[in-house]
């Protein structure tokens, strides 16, 4: 390919896009250069943390522009639970109520295995040539994989794995069984008890043969009517529950809060966190509107001085 070519998808690419050229090669020059890492609370444990690589703006605005104009254009497998619209985790572990029996697998390192060249032939079967597929992948990695933390990394995610998903589907519908995917955890649930270690010995090989590893340290079968946790709520019942101790955490927190607040200041994110994992499960109840009072007078820097400490 000629130096002018290479010139005219760089610019083809940019337009579409909407940035001048000179930005994008910048960018695509030396992409690691353009992330912070920090840590936020786990949408499922907002008492626990993750780290996120989080993209600074010049690359940001490019990847959310990305993700509009090309990945948001392709459907996603319905079984994908995760960093999907109109699903969630509540959604996703809602699935698995009713006395349902459940096996789940862990994807090791998900994220990370990612890789540049799997992104690459990604954007390929989208229909971009070589050197387009390199720059917008470019635009996507750091450290040769896609970030967690990057606007692009959820729907490069789920649509590399779209056909991961359809060859777990067909197995768990020759199992008579349903199946679903969150991030990198992989469920199949029936109403009734069934050989879990056959269909994990079947499903491992389904995901070593699309370059994955399970982590087997992970693995778990939950029998029907066992109380069990998945995803992080209790879903042995009619509908997903946050479990006791969590819920005993919260109370402690807020109760923290609502009298320390230099404490609450440091810690409002956390505890926003918290709020918006209670009312996606718990709905608007007595304790959501009593943690909301407690989090809006933070957000506000107004709490009533007899709630500060002494």
């Amino acid at each position: 390919m000629s130096a002018a070519e290479d010139s005219l998808d760089l610019v083809g690419i940019s337009s579409f896009i909407g940035f001048a050229p000179q930005h994008i090669f910048y960018l695509v020059e030396n992409p690691n250069n353009f992330y912070t890492t920090i840590r936020i609370p786990k949408n499922s444990n907002p008492l626990s943390f993750r780290n996120l690589d989080i993209p600074y703006s010049e690359l940001k605005g490019v990847q959310r522009a990305i993700n509009r104009k090309i990945l948001q254009k392709y459907p996603l497998s319905e079984c994908a639970y995760s960093y999907v619209s109109g699903k969630s985790i509540y959604h996703a572990a809602k699935e698995f109520c009713g006395g349902k029996a459940v096996l789940k697998l862990d994807i090791k390192d998900f994220f990370p295995s990612i890789t540049g060249q799997r992104v690459v032939g990604l954007y390929k079967s989208l229909g971009f040539n070589d050197n387009v597929a390199y720059i917008l992948s470019q635009l996507s990695l750091r450290n040769n994989c896609i970030a967690q933390g990057a606007p692009t990394s959820p729907t490069i995610s789920n649509l590399i794995m779209r056909r991961f998903d359809r060859q777990m589907k067909k197995l768990a519908t020759s199992w008579e069984m349903k199946y679903l995917r969150y991030s990198d955890d992989v469920f199949f649930y029936k109403d009734k008890n069934f050989n879990h270690p056959k269909l994990a010995q079947l499903a491992t090989l389904i995901i070593e043969h699309n370059g994955f590893a399970v982590n087997i340290a992970k693995t778990r079968f939950h029998p029907r009517g066992v109380p069990r946790l998945t995803l992080g709520l209790l879903t042995h019942g009619d509908k997903p529950r946050i479990p006791g101790p969590a819920r005993k955490e919260y109370r402690a927190a807020f109760h923290r809060a609502s009298r320390d607040f230099e404490w609450a200041y440091a810690n409002e994110a956390r505890l926003k966190g918290i709020l918006e994992w209670y009312k996606s499960v718990h709905g608007k109840d007595d304790a959501f509107n009593q943690y909301r009072a407690i989090h809006k007078n933070i957000s506000s820097l107004k709490i009533h001085t007899s709630y500060r400490s002494q």
